[in-house]
C-alpha cells in the first residue's frame, strides 16, 4: 500500500469528518439508516429531510412550485425536475430501487462511447469514468474503483478508441471515494500520471480509517500530487483547459468542473457535478449555487456525472449517441434551457434545506 501521511493538527476536524465520508463509501454509499437509502454523504441521512418534513413545509413546497413553474411546459426540463425535486433529490438508480424494494439491478459494463468530439464514457452501468484527448496528452475524470478495473477496463477501452493510455497525463478526481480514484495508483505507477484532488479530500483519503476490513483495509491509494485549494483553479493539459470548483456536501472536498468539448465540430461548455447536488447545510447549499451561477455565466449546456442516471437518461442518451452519432445530442440542452435548469436545481436544493427545519407547526 503506498504510504499513509498522518493528519496533522491542522486538519483534525476535518479528519473526523471525513472518517463518517469513509464509512458511508465502504458501504457503497447506499446504507442511510432504517428509514431509507441515501447516498453517502459527511451528514449521512440526517442530510435529508423525511418525507413528511418535505411534504408539509409550506416553505419547502414553495421552492417546490417554483422550480416546477420554471420548467413549465419543456420536457427535458420536466424530466430533470424530476429528478432533481424530492426529498432525496437527485439519486442515483441502486439507491431508488433500494427504496422501493426491488432486488438491485446487476453491474453490467459499458463500452466506451464517445458522447462529444473529444470526450468519451467507459465503465459500468453504476458508475464509471472519462477521457478527455488533448493536442498534449489524455485527461481522465475519475478511474473506476480499483487497479484491477484500471487495467482490465479503463486500458482496453482506451485503446478500443484510438487512444495510447500511456498518453494519460493527469487523472483529475472528482472526490475521495474508492470508485472514483480506486484506479488512479495503476496510472501513477505505471505510465507516471499526476492525479489531482481537492486538498481536504487528499486528507480524508490519507486518514486512516480503523473501521476498514478485508479489501478495503489494504486499498491502495494514489499518491498526492495536484491539490485543488481554490475556487477557480484551471487545470491544462495541452490545448485543454479544465476550470474547478470546491463543492463540499458530499465530501468536504467534492468538485464540480467546467469542461470545453465539441459536440459535432461546435465549442460548447458542459458541467461535471461530483456529488455538489448534496447539500447537508447552508455553507454547502450556497457552494452549490455559487457553483451553479459560475455555470450559467459561462454559458454551459449539458450536465454529466460519474453515475449514470442521477440526473436523467444518460445510459439512454449514451445509447443514442452511440447508434446515431451524427443525430442531435441528447446531452445538450440550449443556453437557455441550462440556465433555467441551473434555476430548478437551486430551488430543489432548497427546499430540501428548508424542510430539515419543519417541526411540524407552519
Amino acid at each position: 500500500m503506498l504510504k499513509r501521511m498522518a493528519a496533522g493538527t491542522a486538519v483534525a476536524a476535518i479528519a473526523a469528518l471525513a472518517l463518517q465520508v469513509q464509512v458511508s463509501a465502504q458501504q457503497q454509499g447506499a446504507a442511510g439508516g432504517q428509514r431509507r437509502a441515501v447516498g453517502g454523504t459527511t451528514a449521512g441521512n440526517d442530510a435529508y429531510p423525511t418525507d413528511e418534513q418535505y411534504k408539509n413545509s409550506k416553505e419547502a413546497q414553495a421552492f417546490v412550485a417554483k422550480a416546477k413553474a420554471i420548467a413549465g411546459n419543456d420536457a427535458k426540463l420536466q424530466a430533470r425536475f424530476q429528478k432533481a425535486c424530492g426529498p432525496l433529490g437527485p439519486q442515483r438508480p441502486a439507491v431508488l430501487r433500494q427504496n422501493a424494494g426491488l432486488p438491485p439491478e446487476p453491474q453490467r459494463q459499458i463500452d466506451i462511447v464517445k458522447i462529444f468530439d473529444n470526450l468519451y464514457y467507459f465503465g459500468f452501468n453504476t458508475v464509471g469514468a472519462w477521457a478527455i484527448p488533448t493536442s498534449q496528452g489524455i485527461i481522465l475524470i475519475d478511474s473506476l474503483n480499483t487497479v484491477k478495473e484500471a487495467e482490465e477496463i479503463i486500458e482496453p477501452a482506451l485503446k478500443k478508441a484510438g487512444l495510447n493510455p500511456a498518453d494519460v497525463k493527469m487523472i483529475i478526481v472528482g472526490h475521495g471515494h474508492f470508485d472514483h480514484f480506486g484506479g488512479a495508483p495503476y496510472f501513477q505507477q505505471k505510465y507516471g500520471s499526476r492525479v489531482a484532488m481537492s486538498k481536504v479530500d487528499w486528507n480524508m483519503i490519507e486518514t486512516p480509517n480503523p473501521n476498514a476490513r478485508g479489501p478495503q483495509a489494504n486499498r491502495p491509494l494514489p499518491k498526492r500530487d495536484v491539490e485543488v485549494v481554490s475556487d477557480g483553479q484551471k487545470i491544462t493539459v495541452g490545448d485543454e483547459t479544465i476550470t474547478l470548483r470546491i463543492t463540499p456536501g458530499h465530501t468536504p472536498g467534492s468538485l464540480a468542473y467546467y469542461i470545453p468539448v465539441k459536440d459535432h465540430g461546435k465549442p460548447i461548455t458542459i458541467m461535471m457535478l461530483s456529488g455538489a447536488n448534496i447539500t447537508p447545510d447552508r455553507a454547502s447549499l450556497d457552494a452549490f449555487k455559487k457553483a451553479l451561477d459560475a455555470a450559467k455565466a459561462a454559458k454551459v449546456q449539458a450536465l454529466i456525472n460519474g453515475h449514470p442516471g442521477l440526473f436523467g437518461d444518460e445510459l439512454g442518451w449514451m445509447e443514442q449517441v452511440r447508434a446515431n452519432p451524427n443525430g442531435p445530442n441528447p446531452f445538450v440542452l440550449t443556453q437557455d434551457q441550462f440556465a433555467k435548469f441551473v434555476d430548478i436545481m437551486k430551488d430543489c436544493a432548497e427546499s430540501r434545506l428548508v424542510a430539515l427545519d419543519y417541526k411540524g407547526t407552519n
